[in-house]
């Protein structure tokens, strides 16, 4: 036997085992680097407690800051990236503040039923809170779309969901997304969502025991653009008590008329011993004809409803309480009285559109007028949409002499307290009285 030619091919073939191996390694690092996810700083949702991020890596896009969806009644951030020849992904981050009924598992199996997909594995990452998820892969022919969805119970009825979809991009790498995402949120319940659900608790009892007792003051109020002083509209809201064959509601009839374009008129029906109530509205808005019809009400098990003549009707379940909107004059009032400084409620409006509000008392000095007599302070944010607020002024007793109202893209407004025959004057034809009762439909 040659020994040298045995050397030569030992030596040849370690010499080959040693590039394979080194190409390997390098392999592996391309991978690894290619498969890692950059994280952009925190995404914070202000007044929820939570902070989640976004893919930051070369080629991803996504929206700065989290956005409202009305329809939904959610907040979103979204993000995408997608390339002819990596194919694309998308990711969505949605925060849910009223989630449906149901396990976790039970809303993957539903959103799987209502995307048309298989489930294949349900799993679950962290610990404090738990994220349960499912990958999940379309049932449609015409696409090989997968995607995973997570599903993250937070306090007081409310949810994260993370969603990562992709066509014709790797696997893993949607799946190191998902996992990269997920392990990001950061949560802390706040505690004027604690205080909130205490004090909306104190308010309702208050409101109940007084159901026989004096009636809220009715108000009238002229809308003037508040840099320009010139009237935009008004707001009339008349109580009453409406006595049916079962149980005795109090009544609010609501008109509501902003430059001769947006009309709304409304009737609500309250028992705040029950937290029941029945809400209708009519709305006709700027450019638009045909009123849209809004029906609020709950069934027997306390679920409530919103249909409209224009919408599809959707619902909320029964286990969490929403101030309607035209309460929130009533419920600052009393917040004035508490020793809370700040809270956050849960409010709906009259098109069946949930949002979060936070009220804070505030020094009169710091606002930016201040009718005469003016003593007290609250501030109202609304936390669905940023620099959105209004700033309520009261005097000595506890009267609403009017209010500062910012929207994004918008004048500023200031809401003043005027007797209804001011209204009737400014207004004419365009304002009418409120009848003293309107038929309870249930």
């Amino acid at each position: 036997m040659d020994i040298e030619k045995v050397k030569r091919y030992s030596l040849t073939e370690i010499v080959l085992l040693a590039i394979l191996m080194i190409g390997l390694f390098i392999a592996g690092l391309i991978v690894k680097k290619s498969a890692r996810i950059l994280l952009s700083d925190p995404l914070t949702l202000f007044g929820s407690g939570l902070s989640v991020a976004m893919p930051a890596n070369p080629g991803w896009e996504h929206t700065p800051v989290w956005q409202y969806e009305g329809s939904e009644s959610c907040m979103t951030l979204v993000a995408q990236f997608g390339s002819p020849r990596r194919g694309r992904i998308a990711v969505r981050w949605r925060y849910i503040f009223s989630t449906p009924a149901g396990s976790e598992q039970e809303l993957l199996t539903r959103h799987a039923y209502e995307a048309a997909a298989t489930i294949h594995g349900v799993e679950k990452i962290g610990r404090q809170h738990p994220m349960i998820y499912a990958r999940m892969i379309s049932n449609s022919a015409a696409t090989a779309d997968q995607f995973y969805l997570g599903i993250m119970r937070l306090d007081d009825n409310r949810s994260v969901e993370l969603i990562v979809q992709s066509s014709g991009v790797s696997g893993l790498y949607e799946e190191n997304v998902f996992r990269s995402l997920a392990e990001s949120i950061q949560y802390q319940k706040p505690q004027q969502q604690t205080d909130g659900l205490a004090f909306m608790d104190e308010f309702l009892q208050v409101q109940s025991q007084s159901l026989s007792g004096e009636l809220l003051s009715d108000e009238a109020f002229l809308i003037k653009d508040a840099v320009r002083g010139r009237p935009l509209g008004y707001y009339s809201a008349r109580y009453s008590l409406y006595n049916d064959q079962e149980q005795a509601l109090r009544q609010l009839q609501i008109q509501h008329l902003e430059s001769g374009a947006l009309k709304l008129e409304s009737s609500l029906w309250f028992d705040t011993a029950q937290k029941d109530y029945r809400w209708e509205t009519d709305l006709i808005r700027p450019g638009t004809a045909e009123a849209q019809e809004y029906r609020i009400r709950s069934d027997e098990s306390g679920r409530l409803s919103v249909e409209c003549n224009v919408k599809d009707t959707k619902t909320f379940p029964a286990d969490q309480f929403f101030l309607p909107e035209p309460l929130l004059h009533e419920l600052a009032r009393q917040f004035l009285r508490s020793e809370y400084d700040d809270v956050i409620v849960d409010v709906l409006s009259a098109a069946g559109q949930l949002v979060p509000v936070c009220l804070e008392k505030i020094s009169p000095d710091s606002t930016k007028i201040k009718p005469e007599n003016t003593k007290a302070v609250v501030q109202i944010v609304y936390l669905h949409i940023q620099n959105s607020y209004e700033e309520l002024f009261f005097d000595d007793a506890q009267n609403l002499l009017g209010k500062y109202e910012q929207q994004p893209r918008s004048r500023p407004r200031i809401w003043e307290a005027v007797p209804a025959d001011e209204l009737r004057r400014i207004f004419e034809h365009d304002f009418q009285a409120l009848p003293d009762t309107v038929a309870c439909n249930r």
